[in-house]
């Protein structure tokens, strides 16, 4: 299968997409306790990760948009806050109020100490990984991860994600990716931490 790399113009399709895929997400209902609201939280949440890895280049999808794939690649400098603002960071701190950016930061900090633990050097990191629920169990992940898969053996970079869905880890697991740790966030959420290390040319 096909797998496009995405700009901006696609934009609309891809934060659909993904805001379908992580509608239940664990993450969101402490969040944004009121169901009412919490959609908007969520599209909010991943129009800001889509704007974030378009600037490496690092977003990729299915022909038809219903698998998006949100990654940092390797080698690409951390943006600093003035990127975080102009990716809609500030108008999703906004949304959440106080209390709940504040939760967001604590759980942002233990992904990201997790992730460097697992991965202190170079690496490639699947920030969101969305399906459409509709289109969920037909390959899409797997065709999404291919290409990372084969630039990431080439290069000889590992590749890093996580989920707070128990339901994926098996997923994962298939997919080819280790489960290398389990941690808990603030409230009691876990986080299952995943590393594919490269491997070598045959």
């Amino acid at each position: 299968m096909q797998i496009d790399q995405l700009t901006h113009r696609d934009e609309p399709a891809a934060v659909a997409s993904l805001a379908a895929a992580f509608a239940d997400y664990p993450m969101f209902v402490p969040l944004c306790p009121d169901a009412a609201r919490r959609q908007r939280v969520v599209e909010s949440f991943c129009r800001y990760q889509f704007r974030m890895s378009l600037r490496c280049e690092g977003v990729f999808a299915t022909p038809d948009r219903a698998a998006v794939m949100c990654t940092w690649m390797p080698g690409q400098e951390w943006p600093g806050r003035w990127a975080n603002f102009r990716s809609g960071g500030l108008g999703l701190l906004s949304q959440l109020g106080w209390s709940a950016s504040r939760l967001l930061m604590q759980f942002e900090r233990g992904f990201d100490l997790s992730r460097v633990k697992h991965v202190p050097g170079p690496h490639w990191y699947v920030q969101l990984l969305g399906v459409r629920p509709e289109m969920q169990g037909k390959g899409l992940s797997k065709a999404l991860f291919a290409p990372m898969f084969a630039a990431a053996d080439k290069y000889k970079v590992p590749v890093y994600l996580e989920t707070m869905r128990e339901v994926n880890v098996t997923i994962y697991q298939k997919l080819g990716l280790e489960l290398v740790g389990k941690s808990e966030l603030p409230g009691g959420l876990p986080n299952w931490e995943f590393v594919r290390q490269p491997k070598p040319a045959s």
